[in-house]
Order: structure tokens, then sequence, then C-alpha cells
């Protein structure tokens, strides 16, 4: 009896567990489903609209792809709409619901646009809709139908850059098919377009589609990603196939050169090269990493020529590449005029560099309201105009830069012959270089200071550098104009300065710029001073040391000057023969 008691509580307690276990089911079952899905286009504003049976909650993702929007509903079914909807307007291409195995009680809404957008959701009871902001519409995508295409390579789809909008360009048409063959739907875009169209035998199904005023090759792009299908284009033959199909081809395709690589006889040519450094062609053919397994370069640089060994196939790519390459570097001249003023020609130069230009159009060598200055008529502006008021020359100003135009090089050159004739400055040094393009051109002129060194294997004579030293590196841009790194360095012995063992420090000052400049145009540098001490002592001699009267048997006199040098540089692009 005991037994049967606990058999009989057994299964009572089992009963209630399973009770509660349909309970909890029951608790846990989908609350709503997917009823009706609308796109709308409402004031400018594409709107799309999600309603349910029931009351859900849902979130929004947006994917790293700008073109996507991701939404979830949860405790929601799909209903009926099980299938991906073709949408192509008001800015959507399509809605595709999905439901993750993982979260069966999760309806997923993938909704692809034609355009990023912003989402504004509206929620309210059992509607869910979503505003997107400035769409493109079908009639904007569609505006440019005559752009440039390709009569035997391109179909008329102009295909832009990944990740932005495709305008079609075909002519618009209407259609309306239900439970169509697909090759119907492709003769008559055959008939629209002029290319002839071969459909692979795969090809098979029907489908329904009501289209207006849409491009024709719009409604094709849409067929094709309904269905998995792609396209190629031969000539004026249009091939439709799945997407498999292609990607077997192109495989084979692949396979077949590699087999044939693998298989082909190597052959060997000697590409010369004119220009360009071999080694840094053999350089660029390794990084573009076309030889194939088997291929071989290398280089004799005696003859300056290139070795391959390949495949025939390939060699053409690489005769190519090499001509690509392989051209005549630019040359840019380089005009340097070293120029050293004088104190008085400093002063004026002090105030506005090279010229004063006052309304009659005439051009004063002197400072304004210093008598004698030299002049000449010119009806070119102002050559240089950086004021350097409050600099003085003999503490050393700042270093600066200046411009003249290709047109007044013949006024500069007048100037610095007027000044020579005054004896107010001189131009010191007028070197000329020629320089490759990105190579730099180096100027140096001076002196070298000997001293003695003393240490344990005697006494030996050193030298030090006092130069002036201009280092130019031009850079032709594809404009025409020229982009010169420029370092000038002027090192002097100061003499009258402290000194360690009779030597002289060195004073150096220094620039480093990189500009921009027209071709022909000239650049001016200016700041590098130097001083010139002298003291003179005349005297009669045996009277001159009388003392107190000697001194008026004697004169002594000090001057103190500072010349300044200029440097213009002119760039000239060398015409190639």
């Amino acid at each position: 009896m005991k037994t049967k008691k606990y058999f009989l509580i057994f299964i009572t307690l089992l009963l209630f567990g399973i009770v509660a276990l349909d309970a909890r089911t029951e608790d846990q079952t989908v609350d709503s489903r997917i009823t009706d899905i609308n796109v709308n286009d409402v004031n400018g504003t594409t709107e799309i609209e999600i309603k349910s049976s029931a009351p859900f909650t849902y979130t929004i993702f947006r994917p790293s792809d700008p073109y996507k929007v991701v939404i979830d509903l949860q405790n929601t079914q799909l209903g009926g709409f099980q299938k991906k909807i073709v949408v192509d307007r008001d800015g959507v291409m399509d809605i595709t619901p999905t439901i993750d195995e993982s979260m069966p009680d999760v309806a997923k809404l993938e909704i692809a646009l034609t355009v990023p957008a912003d989402i504004e959701p509206v929620y309210s009871g059992n509607v869910l809709i979503l505003a997107f902001d400035n769409p493109v519409s079908d009639e904007m995508l569609a505006e440019d139908k005559e752009a440039m295409i390709p009569e035997e390579d391109m179909l008329p789809v102009v295909a832009e850059e990944k990740g932005k909008v495709t305008k079609y360009v075909g002519e618009k048409i209407s259609i309306d098919f239900q439970d169509t063959e697909l090759i119907h739907v492709f003769r008559l875009i055959a008939d629209m377009s002029g290319f002839n169209i071969v459909v692979s035998p795969e090809v098979k199904g029907k489908f329904s589609m009501k289209l207006t005023d849409v491009p024709w090759d719009q409604v094709l792009d849409v067929i094709l990603r309904n269905y998995g299908l792609s396209k190629t284009i031969e000539g004026n033959i249009l091939r439709i196939a799945p997407i498999e199909i292609f990607a077997k081809e192109e495989e084979a395709i692949a396979k077949a050169n590699e087999a044939r690589e693998k298989s082909g006889d190597l052959v060997t040519k000697v590409y010369p090269v004119n220009y360009a450094n071999v080694n840094d062609v053999k350089s660029v053919i390794e990084t573009a990493k076309i030889l194939t397994k088997r291929g071989f370069i290398s280089v004799d640089a005696r003859t300056s020529s290139v070795i391959i060994k390949d495949v025939e196939q390939r060699h053409e790519e690489y005769e190519n590449l090499i001509k690509a390459i392989d051209v005549a570097t630019p040359q840019v001249s380089i005009d340097a005029k070293i120029v050293e003023v004088t104190t008085e020609f400093q002063k004026e130069l002090g105030v506005q560099w090279g010229v004063l230009w006052k309304p009659d159009k005439k051009i004063n060598i002197g400072a304004p309201g210093i008598p004698g200055g030299v002049g000449f008529n010119s009806s070119n502006p102002l050559m240089v105009n950086l004021p350097a008021v409050n600099v003085s020359p003999g503490k050393g100003g700042a270093i600066g830069l200046g411009y003249i135009t290709a047109s007044q090089i013949f006024t500069l050159d007048l100037q610095l012959s007027a000044m020579e004739s005054t004896g107010e400055g001189k131009v010191i040094s007028n070197p000329r270089i020629t320089t490759s393009d990105n190579e730099e051109a180096k100027i140096l002129q001076g002196k070298k200071i000997p001293y003695q060194t003393v240490s344990s294997e005697g006494t030996q004579t050193a030298f030090m550098d006092a130069t002036l030293e201009l280092t130019v590196t031009p850079h032709i841009t594809p404009e025409g104009m020229i982009v010169m790194k420029i370092n000038a360095k002027k090192n002097e012995a100061d003499f009258a300065g402290p000194q360690v063992l009779g030597v002289p420090t060195i004073d150096i000052k220094e620039i480093s710029t990189q500009v921009l400049i027209k071709n022909n145009d000239t650049l001016v540098i200016g700041g590098i001073f130097k001083n010139n001490n002298a003291f003179t002592k005349d005297v009669v001699p045996g009277f001159a040391d009388i003392p107190i009267l000697g001194y008026l048997f004697q004169h002594k006199s000090t001057v103190n000057s500072t010349n300044e040098l200029l440097i213009f540089i002119t760039p000239r692009i060398v015409k190639q023969l």
C-alpha cells in the first residue's frame, strides 16, 4: 500500500511540473507579430511605417556601413514578412526580414539605403515610424543621362566608387508583371538597351514587380540582386548568370594563368634604363609584386640595364612599367646674386628693401630725407617692401625674405649697377648652378682661418671655416611653380671679440625656410650683417712725443662700418631639348 501511495504522489508532482512548465513556456511565447510594413514620402522625408499586433520594444543599430540600418523588435514575430521587400524608391533600396536562431523571439529588419541619412524614430501604440532626413530620390539619381560611356567596354551604368550612389542613365520604363518568367523581362531589357543578352541556363524562376518610370539599367540591377545573379559585358553582348558561375569562371582563368606561368618557358630580356637609377627601377618592380614565383630580376650598373628572366606573357607588363618610370628628371637652373652694401646704403634698405617707390614712378636709391640719391625712371611697381624699423645694423637684425617678380629683374640689375657706381655697395658673387628636380644644389664662398693647436704630438695648424653657404633644393610642381627648400648660413670670424690663444670666435647667422615661387621670379634674403672696425693714428715724428703738446701733432680716427649681405635667388626651369 505504501508503494502505491508513493507512486500516486510521484504522479501528482509530475503532472504539476508539466503544467508549470507549460505555463512558463506560454509566458515566454512571443507577444506580437508584424502586420504591415509601408514606405511613404511625407513632405520630402522618407518614412518607414512598421505595424504590429501588440506593443513591442525596439533597438536601432547603425553598422559601420552608412548605407545600412538594423532594427531589432523584441518579443515579435515576422508574421507574413519572411522574404526581402524590394522598395527602390524614396531613398530606400530594400528591407530584409531575418530571425537570428540564437534569439528566436527577436524580429530583425535590415534596411538598405541608397544614400546615408539621419534617422528619427517615433513610436506610438503598436506603430513604429522611422523618418529618414533628406534621402536621394530616384529622379535625382537618374539626372545625369549624358555621362561619358565607353561604347564597347562598359555597360551604360555609371558605377561610382565604393560607398557612393550608383547613377542610372538608361531609358525609363514602366513594367507590371505577375508571376512572369525572368527570361521575358531580360528580353524586354535587351530591346530597350540595344544589347544582345545571353542568359545562362541556370537562370530560372518567376517574379512579380510593378515599377513606373524607372531606368531600365536600375530595373536590371534590382532583378539581379533579388535572384543572386550577376552580369558581364563582352563587346555588345550582356551575359547574365548566377554569381557562382562567374566566380567559378574567374577561378578557372586564374588557375589556367597560374598553370601557364608554371609550365611556360622562361625568357630573359635586357631593358636599358636611360634616366632613372637602375636599382630604383629594380626596387619598384619588386615592390609591385608582378614577378612570378619563377621570375628573377637583376641589374647591370655598368650598362645601366635591368635584366629580367620570366615567362613571356609578363614581359609586356615589365616593359610598360619601365617606360612609365624611366623619364627624364626636370632640371632647375639657380641664379644667385650675393650683394654687399655699405652702412649708408644699408640704412635705406633697412627702411624699405631695394627701392623707394614714389607716385612719379621714379625709383630713388638713397634713404628718405637723405639728399644725393641716385634715381632712374621705371614703370615697375615696388620690388621689395619689408620694413625693418628700429633695427640697428650694428647690433644685427633679423634675417628676412623678400620677393621680386620676373618682370622686375631688369630694374633690379639697374639698381645694383647704380649702387656699384656710387660706391655704396658691390656684387661680390654671381654664381649659377643647375640641379635636377628634388636634388640639392650647394654654393659655398669664403675662406679658411688658420690657427695653431698644441698637443702631445706638438704644434699643429688647423683651419676653421668663415664662409657664406647657400643650399637650395628645388621641386617643380605640376602647375609649373617651384618649391625651394633654402638654407643660408654665414660664418664670420670676430677678431674684435674675445679670443682664445689668438683664435677668434665665429659669428654664425643661419636661416632655413621653404617657399613657393613662380618660374623666373626672385627670392631675396637679407639681414646678414658684417661689422668692420678700423683705428688709424697719424703723427708728426718727434713732435708727437712731446708731453701734452704732442697731441697737437697727431690725428686719431676710428671708423666703424656695417655692411649687409643680400642674397637674390632666381630659379628657372630648364626646358628639355
